[in-house]
């Protein structure tokens, strides 16, 4: 749609927006990039990563700015959306009055805030709330803010979602785009065969080997930790996106059995289950929000494309430092934060603890 020469990709590393640990490495999941298409795959660091959608489309569009090489965006948007994401950007960025005061009244209602956000968008836009509270939609949106925030003067060219975000079966039709959440949901039933008509060839390759190997992270392995450290780690003030006393209700979640009964311990109306997925790993991963960056300064190198070398080399000379590994890297605060995610996700996976040290960019010819 765009016409590109290139395609550069910026995704998480061992935990994922939605707070949890990725079932596969950050590198695995580059190779598979890579042989999809992409020439380039850089990492966000976890401090951009495991955060709300606003934060989160930040540090990416931030990243793809500092590259220098990158003028076009493209993302999944919920049909019938595309038309919405300017104005409800300018919105969002410059709040009139009447937006203002129906955001007042929802959160007053005792809405949550993305939800008294979407209805006042809802209300001064005359459009469907419950269009804008689709998740593609909904990190779209947040997409077109960073844009207009940091000038940085990106085409957009949204792909259409086919099939349902959070569907727990992979579609029997062809014609639908299988969701994330169904296909890890299929591989962790073994159910190989819908697996392998529903991704690439590479990535059922290194799906099936993980699971054959032991090496694949499922989405319970770090919840014994998580226990204890609901139960010993005391002071829980300094994470992250707390507020309302929400660090006091952590420790309900202390004595559950799984991860998303710990979620359910903690949630309320005004606390929506993503948010507290992501403050569960922010407790792993001991996050200070006080040694968080506005934006990144920095990215990984997770792979490229030889013909697309020219690219990095570029992307250095423009203000963004990228690391292959952090071998030899005087580490930042967030630096370190990277780190520790890494060895929590290799813990969880049963893999040797310093990959973010050891571990090289995939190279395709």
């Amino acid at each position: 749609m765009s016409g590109a020469d290139y395609i550069v990709c910026v995704m998480s590393c061992a935990f994922t927006q939605r707070g949890m640990p990725a079932l596969l490495s950050a590198h695995q999941r580059a190779d598979m990039a890579l042989h999809a298409g992409a020439d380039v795959v850089l990492g966000l660091p976890v401090a951009f990563s495991v955060c709300d959608a606003e934060r989160f489309a930040l540090g990416s569009v931030e990243i793809f700015r500092k590259t220098g090489v990158v003028d076009a965006l493209s993302f999944g948007l919920e049909p019938g959306s595309e038309a919405l994401l300017h104005d409800a950007a300018h919105l969002l960025e410059a709040p009139t009055p009447a937006f203002r005061q129906a955001l007042r009244e929802g959160l007053q209602s005792g809405c949550a805030f993305p939800q008294a956000q979407g209805e006042a968008l809802s209300r001064c836009l005359h459009v469907d709330a419950a269009l804008l509270a689709q998740p593609n939609t909904a990190l779209a949106i947040c997409y077109a803010r960073a844009n207009l925030r940091l000038n940085a003067h990106l085409s957009f060219y949204p792909v259409s979602r086919r099939g349902a975000y959070h569907d727990q079966t992979l579609p029997d039709s062809a014609a639908a785009l299988p969701s994330a959440t169904a296909v890890r949901a299929a591989v962790l039933r073994g159910e190989w065969n819908r697996v392998h008509s529903s991704v690439p060839d590479r990535s059922y390759q290194l799906l099936k080997q993980s699971v054959s190997d032991g090496h694949i992270h499922t989405p319970d392995a770090l919840t014994p930790l998580l226990r204890w450290a609901l139960r010993t780690g005391g002071d829980f003030s300094c994470l992250p996106t707390l507020s309302e006393g929400l660090e006091n209700r952590l420790p309900l979640a202390a004595s559950c059995a799984t991860r998303d009964d710990m979620v359910h311990a903690i949630k309320s109306r005004r606390y929506p289950y993503a948010r507290i997925n992501r403050l569960l790993t922010h407790v792993l991963l001991h996050t200070d929000a006080g040694t968080l960056p506005d934006l990144p300064s920095y990215a990984y190198v997770l792979g490229f494309r030889k013909n697309a070398s020219h690219l990095l080399r570029k992307a250095a000379k423009n203000d963004l430092a990228l690391y292959g590994s952090l071998s030899g890297a005087s580490l930042t605060p967030s630096m370190q934060l990277d780190a520790r995610a890494d060895d929590l996700w290799s813990l969880g996976a049963q893999m040797p603890f310093g990959g973010i040290y050891r571990e090289k960019p995939v190279i395709l010819p």
